[in-house]
């Protein structure tokens, strides 16, 4: 009868297994593209994304896996095959990417911004001028290089421009990227030129690019609650779906924690030390390089994996446990900060926007332990709880953990 209920038990740490070894083992293999709009003059508009080439044609092809896996799928093409499939991909990219140009001067709303969202949704806008862009960039010859291995990680990096005129009378703009390229880091520059008689002065230009109007708009409330949410949002992420060393790191202090108040000092003390290496790595304090940090997270990971194993089959606790997680929050601190830089921080609110992302992270770790803890509480007071479940679950996150760190070092 014992048997019969455990065996799904069983079955569903064996399926996560084999879904969390299907993925990447890198927690930071989700990109964050970066996109550059230059607005010349009122007359032109040049967008240019920056993607990683694999990465785009895997998320395309729906392969999950490492990027082995895309480049084995592509190499099975046709020279035609694989020069259809860039001509389709940057079709879609083409078609998905929109731009939004709005005169807000002609607009009488109240809230602007707020009307500006509807009537892009709606379309119905007669202020609003909708344009599709047409992408340039996705090449033959350039796949063919890292097919065959001739390019290092930094050429797998390409760059899809378009090009085009701005409508007349129009001074905002609004840009919808496709979902293809996930998140992305939006730069608007607005480069000027003016042609000077020798010896005379020049026009003036502003400081701001915005207008005396809209700069005294940007320091509002509401403004810095967007941004504010808008880093919680990234850090969130970073823990739930993409962290999933993090995810593993947290679900072994809680299944190794018996009472309440030790997960509580447990948890403290790791988000105390990536809350310090997070601001020292951002700042450019501290500085370590992703292929020390990654295989470090995985081992700080097999390392309480096993230690939970150990101290649940000796029936005691560990005195040494809480400096050993500050130690590993430590490496983890520096995981994130890697994050947060691709993501990049506004320098008009560096702090606000550096603490907000740590709120996401903390917030991603308890609704980890939440959503843990909801589903075991079913078999907590069980017999076999800590003899079964809770070992094939420590035995599941050292073996997890032990292949990344396998795979990270090779």
């Amino acid at each position: 009868m014992l048997s019969r209920r455990i065996s799904p038990l069983y079955f569903f740490i064996v399926l996560l297994t084999t879904s969390l070894f299907s993925l990447s083992s890198f927690a930071h293999s989700e990109d964050i593209n970066q996109a550059t709009l230059s607005l010349d003059n009122h007359e032109r508009y040049q967008l240019i994304v920056t993607v990683d080439f694999i990465h785009l044609l895997k998320k395309h092809l729906d392969i999950t896996g490492d990027d082995y896996k895309v480049i084995e799928a592509l190499n099975q093409l046709s020279f035609i095959e694989q020069k259809k499939l860039l001509e389709n991909v940057e079709a879609i990219l083409s078609r998905q990417t929109k731009l939004y140009f709005t005169d807000t001067e002609k607009r009488t709303d109240e809230n602007i911004k707020e009307s500006i969202k509807e009537s892009i949704k709606e379309s119905t806008d007669q202020n609003l001028q909708q344009k599709n862009v047409v992408f340039k960039g996705l090449q033959l010859q350039h796949l063919k290089q890292i097919l065959s291995q001739q390019a290092n990680l930094a050429d797998y990096k390409t760059q899809l421009r378009a090009a085009g005129d701005i409508p007349q009378e129009i001074n905002e703009v609004a840009v919808r990227f496709p979902p293809l390229f996930g998140d992305v880091l939006l730069n608007v520059i607005r480069p000027q030129q003016a042609m000077i008689s020798s010896g005379s002065l020049s026009n003036s230009y502003q400081i701001s690019a915005d207008s005396p109007n809209t700069r005294a708009s940007a320091n509002t409330v509401t403004t810095k609650i967007q941004l504010a949410a808008d880093y919680i949002y990234q850090g969130f992420v970073h823990i739930l779906p993409r962290g999933l060393d993090h995810i593993l790191f947290v679900l072994a202090l809680f299944l190794f924690a018996k009472r309440r108040s030790a997960l509580i000092w447990q948890v403290s003390a790791f988000t105390l030390a990536h809350t310090i290496t997070l601001a020292l790595g951002i700042y450019g304090i501290v500085t370590l390089s992703s292929a020390i940090v990654e295989p470090l997270i995985a081992l700080s990971i097999v390392y309480v994996g096993l230690e939970n194993i150990y101290r649940a089959k000796k029936g005691t606790s560990s005195h040494t446990r809480l400096p050993i997680i500050f130690a590993f929050g430590l490496l983890h601190g520096l995981g994130f900060a890697s994050v947060l830089g691709d993501v990049g921080l506004p320098p008009s609110q560096y702090l606000m926007s550096l603490v907000s992302f740590n709120v996401g992270v903390e917030l991603g770790q308890l609704t980890v332990i939440a959503l843990a803890f909801l589903s075991l509480y079913p078999f907590k007071h069980k017999t076999w709880y800590q003899t079964k479940l809770v070992l094939a679950l420590n035995i599941a996150i050292a073996v997890i953990a032990t292949y990344w760190l396998i795979e990270r070092l090779t």
